[in-house]
């Protein structure tokens, strides 16, 4: 072969490559258009969950199956599993599964785009990101050994009670097979790593419609609507209701009761490690400028977490006040069933406010007046 036939060969395979290689934004819309025109589609989704104050990293594997259902909201059914529970999503009913108590609750069809919305099989899933955005060509990262096309959206960039906040979604796409490989979420405080969270996705699997999904109950579970209580169940208690005494023990191995604060008022902080908005609550305590009217006490009250993680916690994180520990019978005395949330108890033991979640209008009214 003459050097001029192969160098026209050469050529012609450069100008077919070229012509071949997709832009960033081609693959992109190959990635939406081959996650929401398939029929059915599974894969496993393995979350990294990283807790800097503690410095560890909570582990989330789930098996998660979607199939295409024209007839109901979503637009799809799913069923969701991981170790010791499932959440599931069938013509048009919602229900979740704990294997630990052996229930399956059901929840009201007005619930229902909200607790999505909030699910974390579905939050952080290819289907869910791809919908989101606006998504912005980053560039080419290699990541073990293998190129993917970055894209970014920036979720939230604001300024609370003068905490800078930044939240940066960034997905990658392997332009070979134009599916999502792995999604980040980056959580920054003042500049600083609040909370990340890493996912990786594999056992793509792409099928036809196939049966109908279903999801059978395990011999002896029960079944419950959501909301419902049980007889002894507590709730939010009211403005005015009698606050429940406790007794509890303080990071200083030191006997704390409610009670006996007769005279003041005590400020009970319902908080837990893995709340973004109770730390931007302590952070606001640990103002300089900022001192708690003089007859206020205030007590930090944490349910959920074990004394070895919130010694962890303590040493990265200042609380400054009073730490109660192995307090999850008081937060269900207290109806605590998210964080933060605040009770003010006044000079009698009587509640006089409750907040449940954050609120700087609050933070403020319990603050020493200049």
């Amino acid at each position: 072969m003459s050097k001029i036939s192969i160098l026209s060969l050469l050529l012609s395979l450069l100008l077919v490559s070229c012509a071949s290689e997709k832009s960033p934004q081609e693959v992109f819309e190959g990635a939406k258009e081959k996650v929401f025109s398939a029929n059915r589609l599974s894969f496993n989704q393995l979350m990294l969950w990283e807790s800097p104050e503690l410095g560890e990293i909570d582990t989330f594997s789930m098996d998660i199956i979607l199939r295409k259902n024209l007839d109901v909201d979503l637009g799809f059914d799913y069923l969701g599993k991981r170790e010791g529970s499932g959440y599931n999503y069938i013509e048009g009913v919602l229900s979740s599964i704990s294997h630990k108590d052996s229930v399956v609750t059901y929840y009201p069809e007005k619930e229902i785009p909200m607790l999505i919305q909030s699910s974390m099989y579905l939050t952080n899933s290819p289907i869910r990101l791809l919908e989101n955005g606006p998504w912005s060509y980053l560039g080419d990262t290699a990541i073990g050994g293998k190129t993917y096309k970055e894209y970014l959206w920036i979720e939230m960039d604001t300024t609370i009670t003068d905490k800078k906040v930044l939240l940066k979604n960034h997905i990658f796409i392997n332009p070979s097979n134009e599916l999502v490989d792995h999604y980040s979420r980056r959580l920054f405080h003042d500049g600083k790593k609040s909370q990340f969270i890493e996912v990786k996705y594999s056992e793509y699997d792409f099928a036809d419609l196939g049966e109908k999904l279903a999801y059978d109950v395990p011999s002896g579970y029960l079944s419950k609507q959501w909301g419902q209580k049980e007889p002894d169940a507590a709730q939010v208690l009211k403005k005015g209701e009698k606050a429940p005494d406790f007794e509890l023990t303080d990071e200083k191995g030191e006997r704390v009761k409610l009670s006996e604060f007769r005279g003041k008022k005590v400020l009970l902080d319902f908080s837990m490690i893995h709340c973004g908005w109770c730390k931007i609550a302590i952070d606001q305590f640990n103002k300089p400028d900022y001192q708690f009217a003089e007859n206020i006490i205030p007590l930090y009250v944490n349910p959920v977490d074990s004394k070895e993680k919130m010694d962890k916690y303590r040493a990265k994180v200042t609380i400054p006040f009073p730490v109660l520990i192995n307090a999850g019978e008081v937060g269900k005395a207290y109806g605590v069933t998210g964080y933060p949330t605040f009770y003010l108890i006044d000079e009698n033991g009587k509640v006089e406010d409750v907040v449940v979640g954050f609120s700087d209008e609050k933070i403020l009214e319990w603050k020493k007046g200049d």
